[in-house]
């Protein structure tokens, strides 16, 4: 029997941040789309891809218990255990998300084109009507990336992966495609080409590269702006190469991430797509993270001394007491030493920083989330989850707190975050002592997320350290949690990720945000549901209105 969902294959899945917003689109209690296969080569965003899988083999509302043990699970180890207890008490719905969620690497030698073709034959089962989706790693056309390198290099296996996208597409034929990518791509060169003409060139003729392929052409189609006029081929032009650029918080998203997002139509699909809508104003941080439980951030070590010694920076550390008093004592008196300085002071009595009940979070913490006055409310929740899971914070070190917390005060002050420069002229001490520091390059290095405006993009490099994602509320004193995170990306709460902390911050920082997406795929299906009709074919749902998390 012809399944009557869209079939979907999701490459360069990451955590699976496209492949929820799809998933999430729902017509009489039924999901419109059915991801049969998504590829992902990271084992720890692997993990959370499988788990959301399971998730979804579910019924709406009949999600098992057990489910929300392994979110609630605080330790991780036993976390991993629970999950393996999981699949064994469900093996049918086990088996059918380890066959989906796929552990490779496409354009590996571990896995050629023909194991990769294979793979996906066998999961679109015959059906013709599918989608494709995926964001092919993007990090040789990033901006930052370029300017750290000087340029792109033509050798970098990276700027052709997209190649492997084109290729699945060239043999395989996908009725829709949908492929993301970084801004820095509208502007990328190799060898004085710009990237973006020959990759659009591409898509439109996957055969012009793949000779030995039969692939009917495409149109390519921005997702954010309505097309200037179509040319006599059919193909949609655009005014600007930036039509293509998608600034999500134009759309409900409260991060101001900017990213190219193609949507590619296959010649004999006479369908013009809409475009997205664009909100009547922007979501803001605070309206959906400041309903999280409060915590402190760890208290690690502190810096005794530093010399640079033949160019390399060599410094003598000292552990501190993390704890609860400690914390208090030492972030009070970095607050008054802060608030005597010019500009800070205050007619008003010194108020107290105090840690709350939740100390430095936890892999779960039962708490009321989120708020009814949440904008993303219906989104983000769960009755079932009962409360917030990956919401544990960072250790840093003292001097780092002392810039996080002189940050948030400026903020809360002044209406802005610092630069670099006004630390430098407000304290030598508050000045990081790498050589890059005066630079000049890094003006926003330590960068605190302001409460009533979008957030800055999360990136990967969040993985690393929390310096560019800074709480705005001073008594937490800390970066954002894997969580918080989450919730600017907009995955739902009940949204789990899998592995260590860093693992989790790094899928974080490289998903499409799935709210994006699911405003995506109302506009994907709108496009079978014409098609099919003009083409007399009855098998699609119609008229996606119910969310599902």
């Amino acid at each position: 029997m012809i399944d009557n969902k869209i079939p979907i294959i999701d490459l360069f899945a990451g955590p699976g941040g496209l492949g929820e917003g799809f998933s999430s689109v729902f017509s009489n209690k039924i999901r419109v789309f059915d991801i049969k296969l998504s590829i992902e080569k990271d084992a720890n965003a692997h993990k959370t891809l499988e788990l959301r899988s399971f998730f979804r083999k579910f019924e709406k509302g009949k999600v098992p218990n057990e489910y929300y043990q392994v979110l609630k699970e605080k330790k991780l180890l036993k976390r991993e255990s629970l999950i393996l207890d999981l699949y064994e008490k469900f093996p049918k719905e086990s088996f059918e998300a380890k066959k989906e969620a796929w552990l490779a690497e496409l354009g590996s030698d571990n896995f050629p084109s023909s194991k990769i073709d294979k793979r996906i034959k066998e999961s679109l089962n015959g059906q013709k009507d599918w989608l494709l989706i995926g964001g092919p790693p993007c990090q040789a056309f990033s901006l930052v990336g370029r300017s750290r390198v000087g340029g792109i290099d033509d050798e970098d296996h990276r700027v052709y992966l997209y190649k492997e996208y084109l290729r699945i597409i060239a043999v395989h034929h996908p009725t829709v495609f949908v492929m993301e990518n970084v801004k820095g791509l509208l502007s990328a060169n190799v060898n004085g080409e710009k990237v973006f003409d020959w990759i659009l060139n591409d898509l439109r003729d996957p055969s012009s590269v793949f000779k030995d392929t039969n692939s009917p052409k495409y149109k390519i189609y921005s997702l954010s702006s309505k097309p200037e006029r179509i040319d006599n081929l059919g193909h949609p032009l655009y005014k600007d190469d930036r039509d293509y650029l998608i600034q999500s918080e134009k759309f409900k998203i409260p991060q101001k991430r900017h990213r190219v997002i193609l949507l590619g139509i296959r010649e004999d699909v006479d369908v013009l797509p809409s475009i997205l809508n664009e909100g009547l104003k922007e979501t803001d941080l605070k309206s959906v993270i400041g309903d999280l439980p409060k915590v402190r951030s760890g208290l690690g070590r502190s810096i005794i001394s530093s010399e640079t010694v033949n160019g390399t920076k060599k410094r003598i550390y000292k552990n501190e007491i993390d704890s609860d008093l400690n914390w208090e004592q030492k972030i009070n008196d970095i607050k008054r030493e802060i608030l005597s300085w010019k500009g800070f002071e205050s007619k008003l009595p010194f108020k107290e920083v105090k840690v709350s009940s939740y100390g430095l979070g936890s892999e779960y913490i039962e708490y009321k989330t989120p708020s009814k006055d949440n904008p993303l409310l219906e989104w983000y929740s769960d009755e079932n989850l009962k409360g917030v899971s990956n919401h544990e914070t960072r250790t840093h070190l003292v001097e780092d707190l002392k810039r996080y917390l002189f940050g948030s005060l400026y903020a809360e002050k002044f209406k802005r975050f610092p630069r670099l420069r006004d630390y430098e002229v407000h304290s030598t001490e508050l000045m990081p002592d790498h050589v890059s520091a005066l630079s000049g390059k890094f003006a926003d290095r330590f960068r605190v997320q302001m409460p009533d405006c979008a957030a800055t993009t999360v990136t990967s490099h969040i993985s690393k350290d929390g310096h560019y994602f800074i709480h705005y509320d001073p008594d937490q004193c800390r970066s954002l949690t894997v969580r918080e995170a989450a919730r600017i990306q907009t995955f739902p709460d009940n949204y789990l990720f899998c592995g260590p902390r860093t693992a989790q911050y790094h899928q974080v920082g490289n998903a499409v945000p799935p709210y994006l997406a699911y405003q995506i795929a109302e506009i994907v299906n709108n496009v079978f549901i014409k098609y099919n009709i003009k083409e007399g074919i009855t098998n699609i749902q119609k008229d996606p209105h119910i969310l599902e998390k």
